[in-house]
């Protein structure tokens, strides 16, 4: 029997996660349409099926009506299945995105438990493996800022994404360690297609690649300079694929173009992202009612020092950033968490002319963000219990 990890060790995890998340979120199966739902769902007559075969399933791929590029066809593969099953009765696409949520607060809490006993970290952290991973994963699942990604029916885009997304590197990491070769090889294929439905589900995914590969040199192999220039050399190939293949496939201009529709510049969006970026990170630390909402009117930059606390945020992340890539070594859990979470807001918060604040953006580049704050907590519980 192929097994993926969920025996029953962590079957009361299982359920606590279950029951904590259904009382939290079974108020809201019953909510209405909102916003982008109307035009991606209900007044979208590509995913309005009534037969399960190819003559109707083939314009769910195209997303909206009068879109001629392929658009995040998984995820819209699934409203066209939920129109199929109910039409258009919330219930049914509200229980959908309630069991994605749990699925991948499940793999969430694998990924970060078996990563913790990784042998580079287990003489750090198996002690306290099993709470580190239950404290952070309870964390991300039932922090407010994820309400929005949750229970606004058509931003399962984000966690659908995010579910094939720690999928993905949870099957990656059952390939790095398992000893069995037939398994290994189901693993990795399963790695691989999970990050495929990942980028069919939302396009920030396509971090997917420089995540693993950031994973696997600070966790697996271990940061050395030898490692290190193995690892730059391997990864120039894929890197200049990607490139390659972003000019011949992507249609750049439109990104020029599109920022004709909105209220600033590229240059001011950029400008304005590392204040946004901050701002989130304050919401999922301090998720208070009067903080959040669905859309956030939030001043534009119009220069490094209008308001000034555009420079001070592109310093604050740069610094950050940078004592996380000095420290790896020594704090690689740490360096990685942070380097996580911003490299995969990088899409979402550069170039493209997207609005600039919602917060179900961040349901994906969180994922980790906890982790660190469950070790101090349980660390320091440990010191304390030890002091008595």
């Amino acid at each position: 029997m192929w097994n993926v990890g969920f025996g029953k060790r962590h079957f009361l995890s299982y359920l606590f996660f279950f029951l904590l998340l259904i009382i939290i979120y079974s108020n809201s199966f019953h909510s209405s349409w909102h916003f982008d739902d109307y035009v991606n769902i209900t007044k979208n007559s590509n995913i309005h099926i009534d037969q399960l075969n190819w003559g109707s399933l083939k314009n769910t791929i195209f997303g909206i009506v009068d879109n001629s590029r392929i658009s995040r066809p998984i995820a819209f593969l699934s409203f066209a299945l939920n129109y199929y099953l109910h039409g258009l009765n919330v219930y049914g696409y509200h229980v959908v995105n309630f069991l994605i949520h749990y699925l991948t607060t499940l793999f969430l809490f694998l990924f970060i438990y078996h990563t913790l006993n990784l042998p580079l970290l287990k003489e750090r952290y198996e002690k306290h493996a099993y709470s580190i991973a239950l404290l952070s994963t309870v964390f991300w699942s039932v922090n407010p800022v994820h309400v929005s990604a949750v229970t606004y029916i058509v931003q399962r885009m984000a966690s659908m994404a995010a579910l094939f997304y720690i999928m993905s590197m949870y099957f990656f990491l059952k390939f790095r360690t398992s000893g069995n070769r037939s398994r290994s090889l189901l693993f990795i294929v399963s790695s691989i297609v999970c990050a495929l439905l990942a980028v069919g589900s939302k396009e920030n995914a396509v971090m997917l690649p420089f995540i693993i590969f950031i994973y696997d040199l600070f966790f697996i192999q271990g940061l050395s300079n030898e490692t290190l220039k193995r690892n730059l050399k391997i990864a120039v190939g894929p890197i200049l694929i990607i490139l390659l293949a972003g000019l011949l496939f992507y249609d750049f201009s439109s990104v020029v173009k599109d920022y004709e529709f909105r209220p600033f510049t590229m240059k001011e969006r950029l400008l304005t992202e590392p204040r946004v970026v901050l701002f989130y990170i304050t919401l999922l630390f301090y998720p208070i009612t009067s903080r959040l909402t669905l859309i956030h009117d939030f001043q534009i930059s119009k220069s490094l020092i209008d308001p000034w606390t555009t420079l001070a945020a592109i310093l604050i992340i740069f610094l950050i950033i940078a004592v996380s890539l000095f420290k790896a070594r020594k704090w690689p859990l740490i360096a990685y968490c942070i380097l996580f979470f911003f490299l995969n807001h990088v899409i979402e918060g550069s170039l493209l002319s997207l609005e600039l604040v919602y917060e179900h953006r961040n349901y994906l580049p969180s994922m980790h963000l906890f982790v660190p704050l469950a070790v101090a907590i349980t660390k320091g519980l440990d010191y304390f219990v030890k002091q008595k």
